[in-house]
């Protein structure tokens, strides 16, 4: 909501952003005794949330450049699609979410495709920020990414079909893609830690 000040958004669009963000604290709040229905409504909200942010996020334009501002963009536009994909499947076996199959399809489609999505995006600048340590953007971030996806894909699409080997084969890629996070930061701040050696 922050960089989005940067596009200038219009009083109607701001507006539109925290309608979403109540209807879906309210969709929580009515689960507590209509669970089925407050789900629904929470799932509503979060496909439009998805939306307003696949519409108005600045991403749409730093997706043009090169280097972290285009993986970052790419991290977060890919991140609202599973959002939405979440909110969908929510609204759609709302009525099945206690356990099994689709419940973990909800779950990781937003835990790990929406929010490991935006840990990759903004782990370039966090990091540095609280370590003080340089940490260069490098080609094989796609690398956890790109996995990230297809592990994920290939997990909820084995929870949709009830394809038991999908679904633990995804899960066992979903781990190694956060395993290649951690190793290509390692990576990146070693490489930092050498350009500063070879500058002084």
């Amino acid at each position: 909501m922050e960089l989005s000040r940067l596009t200038r958004l219009s009083v109607i669009s701001r507006a539109a952003f925290h309608v979403c963000v109540g209807v879906f604290l309210l969709g929580l709040a009515i689960s507590l005794w209509a669970f089925g229905s407050g789900l629904r409504l929470s799932a509503i909200a979060l496909v439009a949330l998805a939306l307003w942010l696949l519409r108005f996020d600045i991403a749409w334009r730093t997706v043009r450049h090169i280097g972290l501002p285009r993986f970052m963009a790419v991290c977060l536009l890919s991140g609202y699609l599973w959002l939405g994909i979440g909110g969908l499947l929510c609204f759609l076996f709302a009525d099945l979410f206690t356990s099994g199959h689709y419940y973990d399809a909800v779950l990781h489609a937003i835990f790990l495709g929406f929010v490991f999505s935006m840990i990759f995006a903004h782990a370039p600048i966090i990091f540095p920020s609280i370590t003080e340590l340089a940490m260069p953007f490098r080609r094989a971030f796609y690398g956890h990414l790109g996995l990230l996806h297809v592990s994920l894909l290939l997990r909820v699409g084995g929870d949709l079909t009830l394809w038991t080997g999908g679904k633990k084969w995804g899960g066992l890629l979903n781990v190694l893609s956060i395993v290649l996070f951690l190793v290509n930061n390692i990576r990146s701040v070693r490489a930092g830690l050498t350009e500063d050696h070879q500058a002084t």
